[in-house]
This record gives structure tokens, C-alpha cells and sequence, in this order.
């Protein structure tokens, strides 16, 4: 006995894994859009941001190498000239705040007076200027851990502030103090929040594009795996017709042949009626026997050209003393100048007699048999059609199943031959029917290419 936890993982419809790949992938295009959104949209605005921080930055050091701002920072006596220097700054456009930091980190100016004096208690960003880096922060890139005191000096719509420190430097290498920049540029805050807006539009949009084509791909692979489970299925019944109709052909053949020579002899003397009778279920049970091995032993033949109208025209022909006995009539309508067909002739003329003895079937009272050939795209489309009994709407998909027959005396191989030989030809069949009405058998066959001479 098979324990639950065993159970095949694979034993479940196709319906089934489809219906998961499309929820799973659904959650891993989603997560990706959005980790792709997130990281994307955060790097453009850093990089804005921190361009627009290396401006301030170009812009302070021209302000303290034209007023010698170094000196403030050394000699804390002489203020002469600060006001000028640090007024020009705060006229910066975009500029919210500002404060300058020495080595010891105290505000030795600032826009708001009453900050001079005091100590820039924690702040990461400005040990960071300190060390001699530029450094830049804004609720845009992280969200603050803790408040500055600075920061109650803000404006209430200062949300989006950017904070850059930029360090003052004596020398090239000593840093003498900080300069931190409290920024509101308009411009620059706009275009980073419509940047990050189309980054999330473009990721959202590309995870949907990307969600459908996979989708739609896999639902191509399902019909697909459909259809060649279908020719799998297909070819095992080729088989099995095979070896069956290698079994009755060497079975019934030689005791077939015997038993109508026998009839031929009783033919005759006086008992006529019942040779005849005899004979003709001969030729029936023979003519079951070519079918199925027609059926098994399809292909190897080499493909030349076929006039479509001689060969319907010699099938009319043959069917011409059944269709009396019916009392059918036949209608042919192709073109005068008809293309010749790419076929094996002798597999297609079995194709065309199947078509045409079905339609004989469906009309055992009379009726009309339209046959037609005209060209399409490149191809031909032959039509076979009769106003018979017609075929139940839960009969029509499986008439090409074999071994699949409505009729008392049939084997259900006809069609199947039909579409197996139009199919290996390089074509299609296919068959429109209405109970009562009738039936129309459609075949599209590959035109002949013309010659060389031909297109001369």
C-alpha cells in the first residue's frame, strides 16, 4: 500500500500546474517589480541628490577661497568679513537653513541667531564631514533614526530637505571646520519624485508585460504537450492497427480467397443468389482487410504532381453505378486551368474515395454530392459535401478518433486514413456538419511549384 507522503508529485492535470506556475510566477514577478522599483527609483534620486550636493559644494569652496573664509575657523577673534561671507551664502537659491561647525563641532554661524553657540549633540553626517567626505541626508533616501536639534528650525513643509555637509578645509588634507546646507530645491524635488513615479510605472508595467508573455508562452506549451500527447496516443492506435491488420491479413486472406473461388464455382450451378450474396460479403470482409492495412502502412512514397480534377473525376466514375442505384447526383465545380497538387497519388485518391463513400453513406435515400476544388493562398481547398443525415453534435470530435463508428457495418479507419494521408501530404482536414442537413469534408492540399519552365 502506497503511503500519502509518496504520492507522485507529477500525478496532477496540466490544468492544475498551469494554474500554479501562473500563481507562482505571479508573486515572483510582483517581488521582483517591486525590489527592481525600490532600488532603482533609490539609486536615480541618491545620485541626483548627491550631483546637486557636489554643486553646493563647487559653490561654497569658490566663496571661501574669494573671502579667505579659512581665518574664521583658525582665529575665532577676528570676525571681520564673516557676516559678509556667510550672508552671501544663505543667499543660495533653494536654501532653507544653514549652520557652520568648527573642529569642535560647536555653530559658530547660522541663519538662526540663536543657534550660534550651541553643540551639534548627535550627527552622524557631521563626523562623518569631519573625516573630510562629503555627506549628504534626506528623508527622500532613508528615513532619520533620531531628531537633530537643528531640525527644529525647519519649516513644517521641510519633509523633504536635503542635508549637505561640506568640509572646510585649511590645507588639502586638514579639515577646519563644516558647512551644512539645509536645501529645498524645488526643481530638484520634483524631477526626483516624477523619476521615482516612472521607475515604478516602468517596473510595474515591465513585471505585467513579463507576467503575460510567460504565461501565454506556457499556455503554448500546454496545447503543445496536448497535441503531442494526442499524436502519442495516435500512434499507439497505429500500432495496434498494425499488428491487427497484419494478424487478419495473413488470417483471413488465403480462407477469403478459397471461400469466393468456392462461391465463384457455385455461381455456376443453380444456386446463384446465394454465390452472389456470398461474393459480395467477401469483397466487403477484403475490402475491411485493405483499409486497416492501408491504414498501418501509410508513408515511404515519393510526392508528385496530381490533376485534381482527372482524379475526381475517375472516382465519380466509379461510385457512378452505387450513385444510380441511390439515385445521387453529382456536382463538380473547379476551374478549367486547375493547378496541379504536391501528393502521392495513390494515397490521396484512397483519401478522396473514404470522403466520397462516407457522403454516399450519409444519402442511402438520395441526395446531392457537391464536389469542388478551387486555389487558396498557395494551396487548394477541396471540398466534399452532401445534404445526408449529418453527424451528432457529440459525434463530431471524435470522428478521427480509430476505430470510431456510427455505421453498423464500418470499422471507424475511413477518416482517420483520410486525415493521416492529407496531413502526411502537408495539409489539413477538417469537417462541418449539421444534423439533418449534411456534411462537408474540407481538405487544403499544397500546390505543385511550377517548373522552370513553367515560370518562363
Amino acid at each position: 500500500m502506497a503511503l500519502p507522503f509518496l504520492k507522485n508529485p507529477f500525478s496532477r492535470t496540466p490544468m492544475y500546474w498551469t494554474r500554479r506556475f501562473a500563481a507562482i510566477s505571479l508573486l515572483c514577478v510582483v517581488a521582483t517589480a517591486l525590489v527592481s522599483a525600490t532600488l532603482l527609483s533609490k539609486y536615480a534620486a541618491e545620485r541626483m541628490i548627491r550631483h546637486n550636493a557636489e554643486l553646493a559644494q563647487d559653490f561654497v569652496g569658490s566663496l571661501m577661497r574669494m573671502h579667505q573664509g579659512e581665518r574664521f575657523f583658525r582665529d575665532r577673534n577676528d570676525t571681520s568679513g564673516i557676516e559678509s561671507l556667510f550672508v552671501e551664502l544663505a543667499r543660495m537659491p533653494g536654501l532653507g537653513h544653514a549652520n557652520v561647525f568648527d573642529a569642535r563641532r560647536q555653530i559658530i554661524w547660522s541663519t538662526n541667531a540663536k543657534a550660534i553657540g550651541g553643540d551639534a549633540g548627535a550627527n552622524h553626517e557631521l563626523d562623518e564631514a569631519l573625516q573630510g567626505a562629503l555627506a549628504v541626508e534626506s528623508e527622500l533616501l532613508e528615513t532619520a533614526a533620531y531628531i537633530k536639534p537643528e531640525h527644529a528650525f525647519l519649516r513644517d513643509n521641510a519633509r523633504d530637505a536635503i542635508e549637505v555637509y561640506i568640509p572646510v578645509r585649511e590645507s588639502s588634507t586638514e579639515v577646519v571646520g563644516v558647512v551644512e546646507l539645509y536645501m529645498l530645491p524645488e526643481h530638484l524635488l520634483t524631477s526626483v519624485h516624477e523619476m521615482t513615479r516612472f521607475v515604478w510605472m516602468a517596473c510595474l508595467l515591465g513585471g505585467l508585460v513579463t507576467y503575460l508573455a510567460m504565461v501565454w508562452l506556457v499556455m503554448q506549451a500546454d496545447r503543445q504537450i496536448a497535441q503531442q500527447q494526442r499524436t502519442i496516443v495516435t500512434n499507439e492506435s497505429l500500432v495496434a492497427v498494425g499488428d491487427m491488420a497484419s494478424a487478419v491479413a495473413h488470417g483471413l486472406r488465403n480462407p477469403l480467397g478459397a471461400i469466393r473461388s468456392s462461391a465463384e464455382l457455385i455461381a455456376m450451378g443453380p444456386e446463384r443468389a446465394l454465390a452472389g450474396d456470398i461474393m459480395s460479403e467477401v469483397d466487403r470482409l477484403q475490402a475491411w482487410i485493405g483499409k486497416l492495412l492501408a491504414y498501418a502502412q501509410q508513408g515511404g512514397r515519393a510526392l508528385g504532381p496530381v490533376q485534381l480534377d482527372a482524379l475526381l473525376n475517375h472516382l465519380v466514375s466509379v461510385h457512378a453505378g452505387r450513385m444510380d442505384r441511390q439515385g445521387v447526383t453529382v456536382e463538380c465545380d473547379w476551374p478549367p486551368a486547375l493547378p496541379q497538387a504536391r501528393a502521392d497519388a495513390p494515397a490521396l485518391e484512397q483519401a478522396l474515395d473514404n470522403l466520397i463513400t462516407n457522403a454516399l453513406d450519409a444519402m442511402p435515400r438520395g441526395g446531392r454530392l457537391r464536389l469542388s476544388v478551387r486555389p487558396q493562398n498557395g494551396h487548394l481547398l477541396v471540398t466534399v459535401a452532401d445534404n445526408g443525415t449529418g453527424i451528432a453534435p457529440d459525434d463530431l470530435p471524435r470522428v478521427f478518433t480509430p476505430f470510431h463508428t456510427t455505421k453498423r457495418t464500418g470499422i471507424g479507419v475511413g477518416l482517420p486514413l483520410a486525415r493521416r494521408t492529407v496531413e502526411r501530404l502537408g495539409g489539413s482536414l477538417r469537417l462541418e456538419s449539421t444534423p439533418g442537413a449534411g456534411t462537408q469534408a474540407i481538405l487544403t492540399l499544397p500546390l505543385r511549384p511550377p517548373t522552370s519552365t513553367e515560370t518562363e
